[in-house]
């Protein structure tokens, strides 16, 4: 490979890596603009020994940010982490790893309620814990999770007809 190239294929992929962590997949298809397959190949198994490039890492950072900061669930973690060319091994180790470390998902559900309506105060009308199951199920969780994380939060007898499967209106 001419040195020129591989230099300007590494300088360029370090101002990538500078602003912002990329997969794998991610940062080759930002590198194929300048080079063909085998060099670009070549620098980034140059990023990985230096371990600037890390598909493991990089799941585990976006995974912990999102559950943590954002309020995200485990499935939409997984669908980003997907969208973003990560392997499934690597994004359910991530996923382990952080479930680990928060304590559970039910803990992350509470941690996000507490952001989102703790001055306002949880729902205790049907509509209104309705709304809430629905926006909990969008942010990627489950729901055997989100009642989990609802009782004794939100009063049994509202509770009670969404554990059933009652319908409420």
């Amino acid at each position: 490979m001419d040195i020129d190239l591989r230099k300007l294929l590494l300088k360029k992929a370090g101002a990538l890596l500078a602003r912002r962590d990329y997969s794998r997949v991610e940062l080759q298809t930002k590198l194929a603009e300048f080079a063909d397959e085998q060099q670009v190949e070549s620098a980034l198994q140059h990023l990985e020994r230096l371990n600037l490039l890390n598909d493991s890492d990089y799941a585990y950072n976006f995974a912990l940010r999102r559950i943590r900061q954002h309020g995200w669930g485990p499935a939409r973690v997984q669908n980003a982490l997907i969208a973003h060319h990560v392997g499934r091994a690597i994004i359910e180790r991530a996923l382990e790893q952080v479930r680990m470390e928060s304590g559970g998902e039910e803990s992350g559900i509470r941690e996000y309620m507490h952001k989102r309506y703790g001055k306002s105060g949880l729902p205790a009308d049907p509509k209104g814990v309705r709304k809430l199951i629905l926006h909990l199920r969008q942010r990627g969780f489950d729901e055997e999770t989100i009642f989990g994380a609802l009782r004794g939060v939100i009063p049994d007898a509202v509770l009670k007809h969404f554990e059933t499967g009652e319908s409420i209106d």
